[in-house]
This record gives structure tokens, sequence and C-alpha cells, in this order.
């Protein structure tokens, strides 16, 4: 593989994680409170003490990274994405963090219930909750980078990485999108094009989804507070990737995660889908070293980006 396209498979994967890391500890404020309290966020920074986040440090992640870097494993073990090894590795993830709540990094309602159904042993394919949440959008990235030669699979096996944990039409739009997405960036389409074949993809399963992230290209003239506020910044799929397209669209990647993690509400899933698009598309050169000096295992999320190159090299060979 072009020693290019190996440094895009790097950036995506650190975009994931430095954006998941700098929206950490501001996750679930307003922002008027992150104005007033930080300006923006343009630094690794611990929670305050009353956050939900406290048992964390700068440069830590969350579950959003914890789950693509499940899902590259997955896909790096078996050499191609398989659903019913994912569902069990979901599952055992699940395991460590009930017996010990300590290891709980914010794995939300939906994602929480459902892997407690899969210990239950529930089947993969009635596990998930019908709740248009984010949770499989922020962990899909391995499956763009993986399967980026072919679109079709890169909606199918987004889809179907979603169904385990969130089976609601909106949810699985979601995580097709951002798949979408980032197989088209690592190819080197310009973000306007991938915006529109997310959406187009998205489109088959849901499209009131696809016409929300579409709604994105009418706000460009608006001020980014502005055009946050229109497009919202909840944890609902249909606000939190419409957000993190938007930040990538209108800004250079470095600026992309500041807005996305100083937008307010489910701040480090917006920044961390906008830094797997800005990485995919722009490799990991802009990712700033203050950023990666504090980063929790880099090594560890720069060999699951190599070993997924490998994977993918052999499923898409030539490219």
């Amino acid at each position: 593989m072009a020693a290019e396209l190996l440094d895009r498979f790097r950036g995506c994967m650190l975009g994931v994680a430095v954006g998941d890391a700098l929206g950490m500890p501001v996750e679930g404020l307003t922002r008027d409170e992150i104005a007033e309290s930080l300006g923006e966020v343009r630094e690794m920074i611990a929670p305050e003490r009353d956050h939900f986040h406290c048992g964390l440090s700068p440069g830590q992640y969350t579950d959003d990274t914890e789950q693509t870097l499940l899902l590259a494993e997955t896909i790096i073990e078996a050499g191609f994405f398989d659903v019913e090894r994912f569902a069990s590795k979901l599952a055992d993830w699940g395991r460590c963090w009930i017996a010990d709540p300590s290891k709980n990094r914010g794995v939300g309602w939906t994602s929480r219930t459902a892997i407690q159904e899969l210990l239950r042993n529930r089947p993969w394919q009635e596990a998930g909750l019908s709740t248009p949440t984010c949770g499989s959008a922020m962990r899909t990235a391995p499956i763009g980078l993986v399967y980026h030669c072919n679109l079709d699979l890169v909606a199918r096996y987004a889809d179907q990485q979603s169904r385990p944990t969130h089976s609601s039409k909106a949810a699985r739009a979601g995580s097709i999108a951002v798949a979408v997405g980032v197989a088209l960036s690592l190819l080197g389409f310009a973000p306007p094009r991938v915006l529109e074949m997310a959406a187009a993809f998205s489109e088959r399963v849901d499209r009131d989804f696809s016409r929300r992230l579409l709604i994105i290209k009418e706000l460009h003239k608006l001020d980014p507070a502005e055009a946050l506020a229109e497009i919202g910044t909840s944890p609902t799929v249909v606000e939190t990737v419409p957000a993190a397209f938007y930040c990538h669209l209108n800004f250079e990647p470095e600026e992309a995660l500041i807005t996305a993690a100083s937008s307010g509400g489910d701040t480090d899933s917006i920044a961390s889908i906008a830094g797997a698009l800005a990485g995919a598309s722009r490799g990991s050169a802009w990712v700033p070293d203050r950023w990666l000096s504090c980063l929790e295992e880099r090594e560890r999320i720069e060999a699951a980006a190599t070993d997924l190159a490998d994977v993918a090299a052999r499923i898409c060979p030539g490219i």
C-alpha cells in the first residue's frame, strides 16, 4: 500500500481518538458553559471534579474510541468484518465494565442495554434498541477504511455493525453516512462530494436522516455557533453526525475538531467523527503534537491503523 494511503489510515484512527479526547472533558456542557469557562477547547484538559468523566486525565478517550478499536480489532483478527465476532467482542467488553464500573467510560444507555442483552445470550439480530442515538455511527470508521473500494459493501457492513446495539433506521443511516464518508475521504474526494454521497447511501435506510445531513450545505454562510445551533449537538444521530460533517466541510482539520469540541452537547462524538473524516482525507500531519503527546494508547491506535491497512490491501488490491 502506498505510504500516503497508509498515512490516511493512521490519520483517521488518530483523528477518532484525538477528537474524542479533546471533547471528553466538556461532554454534556452547553456551548455557553464551555465559552464561559474555557473560551474554546483547544488543548487536552482534565474534566472538572463534578463532571461524569472526572476519573479521566487529559488525553484519555471515552467509549467512542474504545468501541472503534473493538471494531477495528475484530476486523483485524478475522481478516474481514464478522458481525458475530463483533457482537461477541462487545459482550466481552461489557462484561469488564459491568464487573468493574470504574472501567465504564461513558457508555450510552442504548449500548449498555443492548450489551446486557447480548450477555443474556440474546441474538445480535434482536439485541439492538430502536433508539436514534449515535453510538454506532461514532465507531464505524474502520468499515469505511477496510472496504473503501466497494461502497455497497461499506454501506452493508456499516448497517450490520450498527444492529447489535442500535437498530433504529436513523442510527443505521448515521453509521452508513460516516463509513461512506470515511471511504470517500480516503479516496481523495472533496468534502462537498463526500457529503452528497454519504447522504445518498444513508437515504437507502432513512430519508429523513439523509435530508437532515444535506441541510448543512445551506448553512455555510452562517456564523458557526448559529449553524451548529441550527443543526443541534445532542447525542441523537440526526444532530451529531450532521454536526461533525458541518465541521469537516467548513474548517481545516485542527479547527474542525476545536469547533466540534467547543460546540456543546455530545462534544466527544462530534469531534471524534469529524476527526475520522479529517484524518481519512488529510492523513496524520495535521494532528498537533500537543495532542498526540498525551494521547492515551497512541501506539495501540497506530498499530490498529497499520493492521487495518494490511487487511484493506487484501480486500482492495491495487488501490
